[in-house]
C-alpha cells in the first residue's frame, strides 16, 4: 500500500510486516521538523524507513511512541541509528523499558510465544536519546504542533498525540482495533489492563472532538463518534462477562465461550479471520485478570 496523505502535514505509512499490510499504521507528521508516530516492530520499521526515503524525509527529529509495546515501538532503535538527530519520546513509565526491553520481551513471549519472532531484532536505545513525556505538553514541529495526552487503560504507559489544526488524534491502542475489514471494534487489552481507566481515556479522547481518528490497528476513521460508541459499548459488555465468570469461579476458556455465544457481531466475524480467536482471547485475558483482581480486593 502506498503512503496515504491524510492532511497537508500528515501521512500514513502502511509498511508490511512479514508480507502483510494493514497491520499497523505508522504516521509521519511534518512541519519544518518531522516526527514519526509508532514505527512498529523492527521487521516493520525497515519498511517505514524505505518509505521515508521515498518521501524525501532526510531529517527525523522525533520518534513518538503511543506506548512501548514491541508491535508499536520495538523498531525505534533502527530509526535512531539512521537519524542521529532524532529523539525517542514516550511515557515516563515506559522510558526505562525502551533502554532495556528485556521485561517487555518476556511479557510478549508469554502472550505470543514463538510468534514474537515475527517482530525481528529486539534492541534497546541509548538512555541519552529518550525523552519522557509530560501530560498536556506541546511538541512543536515548526508549522504543526502535537499535544500529548496520557491515556492509561490499555497500558499504564499509553498516550495519544493530538494535532489541533486538522483535529487528528493518534491513539495507538487506546480505542481498541478492528477485526478484519470493517469488522467489530474490540478492546486491545492484554494484561495488565484496566477497563475502567480505558473507558475514562476513551471519554477524554472523545472530548477533544477529533475529526480524524488514527487507530494503530488499523486505519484513519472519519466518523470517530461511531467508533467511540462501539468500543465503549464492547468494553462495558466484556466487563460484565468477566465479572460474571469470575463470580461463578469459572476459567478464561469459559469467558471466551460466553463472549462468542452472547456477542453476536463478534461471533459473525471471528470465524473468517485468521488469528482472530487468539486476538480475542488475549484481550479477554486482561478483563479476566482485572475482574479477579477486583474480586480479591
Amino acid at each position: 500500500m502506498s503512503p496515504q496523505r491524510l492532511s497537508e502535514n500528515i501521512t500514513m505509512i502502511d509498511a508490511p510486516i512479514n508480507g502483510r499490510t494493514g497491520t499497523l499504521g505508522t504516521y509521519l507528521v511534518s512541519g519544518t521538523k518531522n516526527a514519526v508516530i509508532d514505527p512498529g516492530p523492527t521487521s516493520q520499521t525497515k519498511g517505514v524507513m524505505d518509505e521515508l526515503r521515498k518521501l524525501g524525509v532526510a531529517n527525523l527529529n522525533w520518534v513518538l511512541a503511543t506506548h512501548i509495546h514491541l508491535d508499536h515501538a520495538g523498531g525505534s532503535w533502527l530509526l535512531l541509528n539512521e537519524h542521529p538527530e532524532s529523539v525517542l519520546h514516550c511515557h515516563p513509565k515506559g522510558a526505562a523499558h525502551m533502554v532495556d526491553p528485556s521485561k517487555v520481551r518476556e511479557g510478549a513471549e508469554r502472550l505470543f510465544g514463538e510468534r514474537i519472532k515475527e517482530y525481528g531484532t529486539i534492541k534497546g536505545v541509548p538512555e541519552s536519546r529518550v525523552q519522557s513525556s509530560r501530560d498536556h505538553e506541546i511538541i512543536d514541529l515548526d508549522g504543526v504542533c502535537l499535544k500529548v495526552y496520557w491515556t492509561p487503560g490499555h497500558s499504564s504507559h499509553s498516550q495519544c498525540y493530538f494535532e489541533p489544526d486538522s483535529r487528528t488524534v493518534f491513539v495507538g491502542d487506546a480505542v481498541g482495533h478492528t477485526i478484519g475489514d470493517g469488522g467489530p471494534v474490540i478492546p486491545v487489552s492484554p494484561p495488565p489492563h484496566n477497563p475502567l481507566k480505558a473507558l475514562e481515556s476513551i471519554d477524554l479522547i472523545r472530548s477533544l472532538r477529533p475529526e480524524t481518528l488514527c487507530v494503530a490497528h488499523f486505519g484513519a476513521y472519519k466518523k470517530p463518534e461511531t467508533y467511540f460508541d462501539r468500543i465503549s459499548s464492547r468494553t462495558r459488555l466484556w466487563m460484565r462477562f468477566a465479572e460474571r465468570i469470575v463470580e461463578d469461579g469459572l476459567r478464561l476458556d469459559d469467558l471466551m465461550n460466553i463472549t462468542i455465544q452472547e456477542d453476536q457481531e463478534l461471533a459473525d466475524h471471528i470465524k473468517g479471520v485468521e488469528g482472530a480467536d487468539h486476538s480475542v482471547k488475549a484481550s479477554l485475558l486482561g478483563f479476566y485478570l482485572y475482574a479477579k483482581w477486583v474480586k480479591k480486593g
